[in-house]
């Protein structure tokens, strides 16, 4: 007879196979192992509760809403400046000042997403950008698999640097709250300790990037004089509206910094929501346009609730798995193989989370891994988890980028270049993601061993 320990590791990996087959959409199948882990759990009593504990308070106890709330937030920001038309001005304003350079424009363009990526998650940066490159390069006749490839590693990258712009950073922070390291990994921690890193990364993937597209970037466009007479002013459908949101949202990231600096008993996703509140009440419509149904429901239809949807689901197989004591067992052999040596055993996460993050999905490898830093910690009091924290967030972001199923924005950025008629095939992915991926987790690797100690200890 299978132990029911065996069937909960069972529905996991079955879910997970749906998730990365596609047969499904991920939000249902992650939904559908909610519900089987569920239904174990009463025939069973697998699941170990809290002292007065139902089985259903136990299981949303493992959703992380610190997650879901700071990503809510930021979503409704985005759909505003979508709304506003903001971000259509900001990629026409780009492309014309690229003069029809194919090399400028992918610059441009790539910076762009990873600004954006720093104070926005990168999947919305995507979500946002991506549609509006395709018509872009149609209208310049010319290929948008590179700048499309290049938005989506840079936002992986950028993201690397921000607490808030890529998933795995937020379930991260959200962690460290939990075992009192949040006076570091706050929104200005991320950006100290991780920010020359990333800029270095920036660098590597530009660089290898137009060597490897050199015959491209020589290509003259046939449409650069259309291009050059559009108006990116009147892409703007509301300026009073994107003025305030632009507003808004820049007081939003000045509080995330302020929390940390005034240490306010604040956390950063009420920041967020907060802000997000406030922009939709200072929000004003066209004229002519009712400020009520019709306007809130296009800012609800552009945030990502299948996403939200799925992280919550997520976060409750990963808790069903380590409630039954799997991670706790991965932990014991991650430490076993690589803990005499706290600098090697940090390199290994960065390895093992970069070759995990490029086969699957970066998001749900760092909620599984998440406990297992945790249990390390908790079964040797004297090692300083801090520097396998960040060494995870390395690892995730920048292992992401081998593969277009190695984070969420690759898969929505592979989905977008299916519109058009030259979609991204994952051998002309992996020809770019997975030397990047290589190189920038060499950079890491060498941050880690000089900066240990220092930059990334909590001491």
């Amino acid at each position: 007879m299978i132990a029911a320990q065996t069937v909960v590791m069972l529905i996991f990996v079955l879910s997970f196979a749906l998730i990365l087959s596609e047969k499904m959409h991920r939000a249902v199948a992650a939904w559908l192992g909610c519900i089987l882990m569920l239904f174990l759990g009463h025939i069973t009593n697998v699941f170990t509760l809290g002292e007065g504990s139902s089985l259903e308070h136990e299981m949303l106890g493992w959703i992380e809403f610190e997650v879901i709330g700071l990503l809510l937030g930021m979503m409704i920001f985005a759909a505003l400046l979508e709304v506003s038309g903001f971000f259509e001005f900001v990629a026409i304003k780009a492309s014309k000042l690229s003069k029809g350079d194919p090399w400028r424009l992918i610059v441009y363009l790539g910076t762009l997403t990873t600004l954006l990526s720093l104070v926005i998650d990168n999947v919305t940066a995507i979500i946002i950008i991506a549609p509006i490159t395709l018509r872009i390069c149609k209208k310049m006749g010319i290929s948008p698999i590179p700048p499309l490839l290049a938005e989506a590693i840079l936002s992986d990258t950028g993201g690397v640097a921000s607490m808030v712009g890529d998933p795995p950073n937020v379930m991260i922070a959200a962690a460290a709250h939990d075992v009192n390291l949040e006076h570091l990994f706050g929104f200005n921690g991320f950006l100290l300790r991780l920010g020359f890193l990333t800029l270095m990364a920036w660098i590597i993937t530009l660089g290898y990037m137009r060597w490897y597209y050199r015959n491209w970037i020589s290509e003259k466009p046939e449409s650069v004089e259309s291009l050059m007479e559009e108006d990116e002013w009147e892409v703007i459908e509301n300026l009073r509206l994107m003025k305030t949101t632009l507003l808004i949202l820049t007081l939003t990231v000045v509080g995330f910094s302020l929390t940390e600096f005034l240490h306010l008993p604040i956390q950063i996703h009420a920041i967020a929501l907060s802000g997000a509140g406030f922009a939709l009440v200072f929000a004003r419509p066209m004229p002519g346009h009712k400020h009520g149904e019709g306007f809130l429901n296009d800012v609800i239809g552009r945030v990502e609730w299948q996403a939200l949807l799925f992280f919550a689901g997520l976060f409750m197989l990963v808790g069903a798995l380590g409630n039954v004591g799997y991670l706790e067992s991965l932990a014991i052999w991650i430490f076993a193989s690589f803990g005499s040596d706290p600098v090697m055993l940090a390199v290994a996460v960065v390895w093992v989370s970069a070759i995990a993050s490029a086969i699957i999905d970066n998001i749900p490898f760092t909620a599984a891994m998440i406990p297992v830093i945790i249990s390390i910690g908790e079964a040797n009091p004297g090692l300083d988890i801090a520097p396998l924290f960040w060494a995870l967030a390395m690892g995730a972001g920048f292992g992401g980028n081998a593969t277009p199923i190695g984070s969420s924005a690759n898969v929505m950025t592979v989905s977008i270049s299916e519109r058009g008629e030259q979609p991204i095939t994952t051998k002309e992915w992996m020809r770019v993601g997975l030397p990047v991926m290589l190189m920038t987790c060499v950079v890491a690797t060498i941050f880690i061993i000089i900066f240990h100690g220092v930059l990334y200890s909590s001491i």
